[in-house]
């Protein structure tokens, strides 16, 4: 298709798409709340209107990671301010960054993501509005062979990590609510790919709840947090309880059967203690849990082989006026090993305890060595082609 012909089909495609836009800035100047939703709802409803140009031409857009050499490919984001750039990085120090899309959010803050368990889409927490000051997020699928995204959920709390669904269909979320009462409660839904919400369970009195996986037979696995410390759940019943404290860093197993987390515990002044519980049965009594005692860590991942998870574990406090092992200044914190198991993506810190943990910047560690990932700030998981 040549220039002028592509311009003259352009034309009322991008028309239509603005009218629908002045709609919608119309709609917000009603309702003042939203007007960064509404921004980014016009984005999305250009691009839809490009892409559907483009198939009439020859198929649907593609990024250069649709055409990338096989291998181990880590998600990453690079934030500039109000806008994050979602980029590929293979696994080897040769291979140049691939730039997927640039999402636009509210000045100062971060995207939390996920890549899906086809490696196809990453799921974005996108703060993007806010109401009285509090800041909003819409959950955001982006196809990282096309660039482009569907805007699936908004109003949600920004502060959560997304889960997806074993068949990689939809994405399951929590939303803070309230009943008839008064009384507070987290409600965990479940939100598919047409933009169709559904609740799958709510915890009355719980003050966070954190989506964590599923077990073999794929009933979820979330950690309730409350007034009693933190217990585990299965399809909203509880059937663990994990410690009197808040936990973090939760990480379930590849076969779901085993869950690593990270105890804030308080009695001895702030430590992290890491735990690993069995989860063994098909009903509430058949639980058993088992601690792993060693020193403080932060983080934890799982290999695909499903072997002892790897925790991000403090140095060892050194004695006055020695000299350190020769290698790398700080410490690790594990995000995620690669899915055939031979990278790990890393935060690495450059102090010497959790006191003083230094800067992090991101790295990925495999049998090449370091691999520094600079300027990036945030990983959402691993892609394989």
């Amino acid at each position: 298709m040549n220039a002028p012909s592509f311009r003259r089909r352009l034309t009322p495609l991008l028309a239509r798409s603005r009218a629908v836009a002045g709609r919608l800035r119309a709609r917000a100047a009603q309702d003042r709340r939203r007007p960064f939703a509404v921004l980014a709802l016009a984005v999305v409803l250009l691009g839809v209107a490009t892409a559907a140009l483009l198939a009439q031409s020859g198929g649907p857009p593609r990024t250069a990671f649709a055409g990338a050499a096989s291998g181990q490919y880590a998600v990453v984001a690079k934030n500039t301010g109000a806008a994050t750039v979602v980029t590929v990085v293979g696994a080897t120090s040769s291979a140049a960054p691939i730039e997927i899309a640039t999402i636009p959010h509210l000045p100062g803050f971060s995207l939390r993501g996920a890549v899906s368990p086809t490696g196809r889409h990453v799921a974005l927490l996108t703060p993007d509005s806010a109401i009285a000051g509090r800041p909003l997020a819409a959950l955001i699928a982006l196809d990282l062979e096309t660039g482009l995204s569907l805007r699936l959920a908004e109003d949600l709390e920004p502060l959560q990590d997304v889960l997806w669904t074993p068949d990689a269909t939809a994405l399951v979320v929590t939303r803070n609510v309230r009943t008839a009462a008064g009384e507070p409660g987290v409600a965990v839904a479940r939100v598919g790919f047409d933009g169709t919400e559904s609740v799958l369970e709510t915890h009355l009195g719980a003050g966070m709840v954190a989506p964590v996986g599923f077990d073999a037979q794929g009933r979820l696995l979330a950690v309730r947090i409350d007034g009693r410390g933190s217990t585990l759940t299965r399809d909203g019943a509880e059937i663990l309880w994990l410690s009197t404290h808040v936990t973090r860093d939760w990480a379930l197993s590849p076969d779901g059967a085993r869950l690593a987390f990270v105890e804030v515990n308080l009695w001895e002044g702030l430590r992290y203690l890491p735990h690993v519980v069995s989860i063994d049965g098909g009903g509430g009594g058949g639980v058993t849990a088992a601690s792993t005692p060693t020193e403080q860590a932060l983080g934890v991942a799982w290999s695909p082989s499903g072997e002892a998870p790897s925790f991000g574990s403090e140095p060892p406090a050194l004695p006055p006026g020695s000299v350190s092992a020769q290698g790398p200044a700080g410490f690790d914190v594990p995000l995620a090993y690669s899915r055939d198991g031979a990278a790990l993506a890393v935060h690495h810190w450059s102090g010497y305890s959790f006191d003083e943990p230094g800067t992090p910047r991101l790295e990925i560690l495999s049998g090449l060595g370091r691999q520094s990932l600079d300027g990036f700030s945030r990983f959402f998981g691993w892609s394989a082609r």
